[in-house]
């Protein structure tokens, strides 16, 4: 039986250390590491880890949005975990010890829902921000569609990831305080990412 620890950030730039250095603090038997969008399941370490991973095993995260940030996609891998009868430790999600194994499954399964839904509710909210910027920019005609060199249609693959990387810097501002920070970590102008912020309506 294998303590399995799965790590992910949303891009190349972004720091892996905390998620890291709790997978040495349990003393994990294996590490995966990912550095892309949680968006879907197309990530290549979290293919590897559920072949990876057998009957008896417990796999560790900090925190759900580790795994997906999609609601049907969490429920699916947290499905898929079961019928492999492997364990979920959530960091941040309270674990239920009532010696009765149906009681904590269902406790566990409300809380994985709750927070599921709450990591889905963030990117709809985001969504809807942008959607709200765009409007307003079109309103006053500062919008000016494709030549946005970071934007959700720039035609840079990596401009376009850096900008999603952004967004979810800019909205989850406890891991990333700062706009300088948020500069730092995805390696453009603090200018740049004022101007992701204010389009984007953040």
């Amino acid at each position: 039986m294998a303590l399995v620890f799965y790590a992910r950030v949303s891009s190349k730039d972004q720091n892996l250390a905390r998620q890291l250095t709790r997978a040495k603090e349990i003393k994990a038997d294996k590490v995966f590491t990912d550095k892309y969008s949680g968006k879907n399941l197309d990530r290549p370490a979290l293919k590897q880890m559920m072949e990876y991973l057998h009957e008896g095993d417990t796999l560790e995260v900090v925190s759900l949005d580790r795994l997906s940030r999609d609601y049907n996609d969490l429920k699916e891998l947290v499905q898929s975990l079961r019928k492999m009868k492997v364990r979920l430790i959530v960091d941040d999600l309270p674990q239920a010890h009532t010696n009765n194994e149906l009681v904590d499954r269902f406790m566990m399964d409300m809380m994985i829902q709750l927070m599921s839904f709450v990591a889905q509710n963030e990117r709809e909210k985001i969504k809807e921000r942008q959607a709200q910027g765009i409007k307003i920019a079109k309103q006053r005609g500062a919008y000016k569609g494709g030549t946005i060199k970071y934007g959700r249609n720039s035609k840079d693959p990596k401009n376009r990831l850096v900008w999603q990387t952004v967004i979810e810097m800019l909205y989850n501002r406890k891991e990333n305080p700062t706009i300088s920070g948020i500069a730092r970590k995805v390696g453009i102008s603090r200018q740049q990412v004022y101007r992701i912020k204010q389009r984007e309506n953040l």
